[in-house]
């Protein structure tokens, strides 16, 4: 298991449920950015003015916005299956800029992928014990060396 893997979302900044959804997302694509070395630093929702607009790549993958709401009804959550695959439209724009025929044919490849991950039930890494990382253990420093010793000759 490669602890240290950069292919992935970074970050997910959202509301509880929002985030749920948005951290749901970024699990199920991992592979997908993985197999292609892909990286989105910042995973958001936004509730952009036109309605029409379902996501937004920023910067090359810098930061993916995704709408997770109907427009002028916040409690009303587009479903899980619609917002993945405008994630994968905004995955696309990581390496094709414009709605060219490229890009096209990228997407239909990720959904491909996708619908297979999703059927075989592989998200994350697809090792296992994919989690958030966090510092365990709070915020303490490693014992000084003369404690150590210490302890060692107090047990002997």
């Amino acid at each position: 298991m490669n602890l240290q893997d950069l292919h992935k979302v970074w970050e997910i900044k959202a509301l509880k449920k929002p985030g749920l959804i948005l951290d749901r997302i970024a699990k199920q694509v991992q592979p997908i950015m993985r197999r292609r070395e892909w990286r989105v630093k910042l995973l958001s929702e936004f509730c952009p003015s036109n309605p029409a607009l379902l996501g937004l790549n920023v910067g090359g993958g810098v930061e993916v916005k995704l709408r997770l709401r109907r427009p002028k009804r916040d409690w009303d959550f587009f479903p899980f299956e619609q917002v993945l695959d405008t994630m994968l439209h905004e995955l696309c724009h990581i390496q094709h800029g414009p709605h060219n025929a490229q890009f096209y044919k990228l997407w239909d490849e990720l959904r491909v992928e996708c619908e297979e991950l999703v059927s075989k039930g592989i998200t994350g890494t697809g090792q296992g014990f994919d989690a958030r990382g966090q510092r365990l253990g709070g915020f303490t420093r490693q014992p000084p060396l003369s404690s150590l010793r210490q302890c060692s000759s107090s047990s002997g």
